[in-house]
Parts: C-alpha cells; sequence; structure tokens
C-alpha cells in the first residue's frame, strides 16, 4: 500500500523528476515537490493537478546546491518521508560557485543531497524509507585522482572542466548511495539507499547541449523507469544500481556499474571528504 506513503522528489518540476511525480502521484503518493524555480514549479505542479485532480502534492522553492536553504527546508518537515529521491541536477554549465562557493554542479548534485539525507534521515527512519540517487551512464568517466575536500569544492576556473566534472559528480553520486547504504546496515537501520540511472534520455539538462543523435533518445517518461523501479520495488535490499538493460535504452534492470565506482575506499573518502567541506558528521 503506498495511499499513506510520502516522497521527496527534487528537481521535480521538469525532466525525469515530473515525471517521476507523475508515477508516484498515481501509485497514492503523497509529494513534496523540490525545485529551485517557483515559476515552472508552479506550472508543473498545476499539470500535475489537472490530470490528477485528487493529487496530494506540494511545491517547495528550494535551491539545493544553497546548504542554508536546505537546512531550512529540512527543518521545517515534521513528518515520516518514506522516499527521498535526490533527482536534481546540471550538466555541463560554465564555471560558476555556489552561494557556499562549492562549483555549482558539484554543489547541486552530490554535496547539497548529501546534505539533505544527512538531515532527512530522522524522518527517513520514522518510515522504514529509502533514498534514491541519480547517476548517469557517464559516471564511467568520472575519475577522481585524489578525494580531498578542496577536489569536491573545485573552486579554480582554470581547473574546470565542465564534462570531466560531470562525470565527476555522477561518479559521485554512485559512491555516496553504495557508501550510503553500507554504513546504514552497519548501523542497523532499515532504511535503504538505491542508485539509478535513466540511460539515453533527453530531459531538461540538454537544452543547452542539443545533439543531432538526441531523436534517437527515449523521452523523460521512458528514462524516469529505472528511478521509479529504484523508488518502488519491494525486492531491492539496499546497495543496487538500476538502469538500463542495454546501457542507454532498454527496460530497467539491476546493473554493476564502473569498476571505481565499487570501490570501498573511494566512496569512504568522498564521504569523509563531504562532511569535512560542509562540516557535519552523518553517520560517522
Amino acid at each position: 500500500m503506498t495511499q499513506n506513503k510520502t516522497a521527496i522528489i527534487t528537481g521535480a518540476s521538469s525532466g525525469l523528476g515530473l515525471e517521476t511525480t507523475k508515477a508516484l502521484v498515481a501509485k497514492g503518493f503523497k509529494v513534496l515537490m523540490v525545485s529551485r524555480g517557483e515559476e515552472k514549479l508552479l506550472e508543473a505542479a498545476n499539470q500535475i493537478r489537472q490530470s490528477h485532480p485528487d493529487a496530494n502534492i506540494s511545491e517547495h522553492v528550494v535551491d539545493v546546491s544553497n546548504l542554508d536553504q536546505v537546512r531550512n527546508f529540512a527543518k521545517a518537515i515534521d513528518h515520516k518521508v518514506d522516499l527521498l529521491m535526490n533527482n536534481a541536477g546540471l550538466m555541463g554549465p560554465d564555471f560558476s560557485l555556489s552561494i557556499d562557493g562549492i562549483e555549482s554542479q558539484m554543489a547541486t548534485n552530490h554535496v547539497g543531497h548529501f546534505l539533505l539525507t544527512a538531515e532527512l534521515m530522522e524522518n527517513l527512519e520514522r518510515a522504514q524509507g529509502r533514498v534514491v540517487h541519480l547517476s548517469s551512464v557517464v559516471h564511467r568517466k568520472g575519475k577522481f585522482q585524489e578525494l580531498t575536500p578542496q577536489v569536491l569544492q573545485g573552486a579554480k576556473k582554470e581547473q574546470y572542466d565542465k564534462w570531466q566534472r560531470y562525470a565527476d559528480t555522477k561518479l559521485a553520486c554512485l559512491l555516496f548511495g553504495r557508501e550510503l547504504d553500507l554504513r546504514l546496515k552497519q548501523a542497523g537501520s532499515k532504511v535503504i539507499s538505491v542508485t539509478a540511472h535513466p540511460g539515453w534520455a533527453v530531459t531538461g539538462l540538454q537544452k543547452n547541449h542539443p545533439h543531432t543523435l538526441d531523436p534517437f533518445a527515449q523521452d523523460a517518461q521512458t528514462g524516469a523507469r529505472s528511478q521509479i523501479l529504484a523508488a518502488t520495488d519491494p525486492t531491492l535490499g539496499g546497495g543496487e544500481f538500476i538502469g538500463p538493460k542495454f546501457e542507454l535504452w532498454g527496460e530497467p534492470k539491476q546493473i554493476r556499474g564502473s569498476k571505481r565506482s565499487l570501490d570501498l575506499a573511494l566512496s569512504k573518502k568522498l564521504w569523509e571528504a563531504t562532511e569535512e567541506l560542509i562540516g557535519i558528521k552523518f553517520l560517522a
């Protein structure tokens, strides 16, 4: 039964997040839609209400890259959370820093979601819920030759390669998802952590980076199948990585990911570097 379940989805106003919101609403979830752009968020929520008049949704304007906004949002949640979907993302923008001085892609794709997960863990524990993280097939190009708070911060413009940085953030999402599940199990928690990727799907992320082969890609609704399965499949026990069976296309299934994404020493370094960067201790 999902009638009394509550989900929080970041980046819910478009693309994969919006399609996932629609799917969960149809399953009876109450969904807190989180996005940084108010106008687009309201439009998306109204679209859902038109197709699902009984939808139990609410809109929350939060920039996940702004750590104070993340903290304030989480503090206002006074109920159990069955599902946290860390979906919001940036892909290949020009160099910029978040208000906290962290390179924008890493701030949005990983660091803000790390903090949000930590801040909502008590709510997730109350529900014995799950966390779903959004990675990408390009996590395979992630490098992380070293993992320090300074590397995560990425504050030096002259060292910025936007596509390498994007790949590194998506490797970080997968490493975080696996390390979180390991630490939850070690702590005896019933909360589970699952990671997913959509394969090749054209969403709002690509609007500034069109490709001549985009017509052959999946649409957002098809791409969202992996994260919907990760969010709802009762047979998952945590630690899985869900993606299309043919990597870029196909029905979602459990996949392996890159060798680097399975490196437990690397995931531990990422965790500790993220804690140090934002000044918290999480499941230490």
